[in-house]
């Protein structure tokens, strides 16, 4: 996203939240439209174990609603609220590690399979990407939690360096080190098995 853009967004975030702080709470959707996908993807990348990632979603969306009254005008409101779905995150994955490793993600969205297949129409091109997908999926999950985050916000959501340490609270030069080290560890484990 451009700064341009992210200007713009964090002027209609300004707009919908004070808008839902004065009793319009269908202000509350343009937030809801703008961030799903971005939180859906961020929810679907960090809990390997445990919840599913609708539901946190949709958990995190009514904590940041009821949340609203805390959030201060002078702050952004996105790292605010990529704070609040973070932590959320956090506490179902650690919930879920204890509940059971069982259950593991091993493919990715069916959308995205629909669409990598109508693009390729390849079969066992698809095959291989699936295969990737989910390797790649298991070698995040492998990953120390912060590592995960830095990786997903970083090289998935497509965050800048600066965003992530606003996001996550730590100075940019760790977010550097941890990117380095999650880097290392996907290509290492992926390595290991035979991908390059």
């Amino acid at each position: 996203m451009t700064s341009e853009s992210r200007k713009n967004a964090d002027a209609e975030d300004l707009w919908a939240v004070q808008a839902t702080l004065n009793g319009n709470p269908a202000a509350f959707e343009g937030i809801v439209e703008r961030y799903t996908p971005l939180l859906y993807s961020l929810a679907y990348r960090l809990l390997a174990y445990g919840e599913e990632p609708e539901d946190a979603v949709q958990e995190i969306l009514e904590k940041v609603f009821r949340s609203l009254p805390r959030f201060r005008i002078s702050q952004r409101f996105f790292p605010w609220m990529y704070t609040i779905g973070l932590n959320h995150l956090r506490s179902l994955a650690r919930r879920g590690r204890r509940r059971s490793r069982l259950k593991i993600r091993t493919a990715e969205p069916q959308r995205l399979l629909e669409s990598v297949a109508s693009e390729q129409g390849n079969p066992e091109r698809q095959s291989e990407m699936q295969e990737g997908e989910r390797l790649a999926q298991q070698a995040l999950d492998t990953l120390r939690i912060e590592y995960r985050e830095v990786f997903v916000l970083r090289q998935i959501q497509g965050f800048s360096v600066r965003e992530v340490a606003e996001v996550l609270q730590i100075p940019a030069g760790t977010v550097k080190t941890y990117l380095h080290r999650a880097r290392k560890g996907m290509i290492d484990y992926l390595s290991g098995r035979g991908w390059e």
